[in-house]
């Protein structure tokens, strides 16, 4: 991801991201109104995220209604797009990373786990096994 897509990334809100997001699985393009339903927020209350996408040129806006019944299609820039994909494979990557992580904490395997804390003898703060696991989590992310 390039710096200004980093920049922006990073000041994006919750609601900007799942918009993003959602448009990017949808196609690329979706009617406003969809957007409005799957995120569950009146037009009124979503118009000013649909705006500053578009200011941000992540999006643009076109009508596509009749004289009678203004309808707009969104459809995501370039940048956007690379954006949405950025924030989908991002997400996806932390919940596999969260998963093994979870997944190793060795208090989830212990025999002893119903009375850790409860005595000075049996602890998180004594147990080898979670001093190495913890010991193991500092130098694989490069500490120590």
């Amino acid at each position: 991801m390039s710096n200004d897509a980093s920049s922006i990334v990073k000041e994006l809100s919750d609601k900007e991201t799942k918009i993003l997001t959602e448009i990017y699985k949808a196609g690329g393009e979706v009617m406003l109104r969809d957007i409005w339903r799957i995120m569950g927020i009146k037009s009124k209350a979503g118009m000013p995220f649909i705006n500053k996408l578009e200011k941000r040129g992540l999006l643009t806006k076109e009508n596509v209604g009749t004289k009678k019944r203004v309808m707009y299609r969104v459809k995501l820039t370039e940048l956007g797009m690379a954006i949405a994909r950025d924030l989908i494979e991002a997400g996806s990557l932390m919940r596999v990373l969260t998963y093994d992580l979870l997944t190793r904490i060795p208090c989830f395997y212990c025999p002893y786990i119903d009375v850790c804390g409860t005595t000075d003898e049996i602890n998180p703060e004594k147990c080898e096994y979670f001093n190495k696991w913890v010991y193991e989590m500092i130098k694989e992310r490069g500490g120590q």
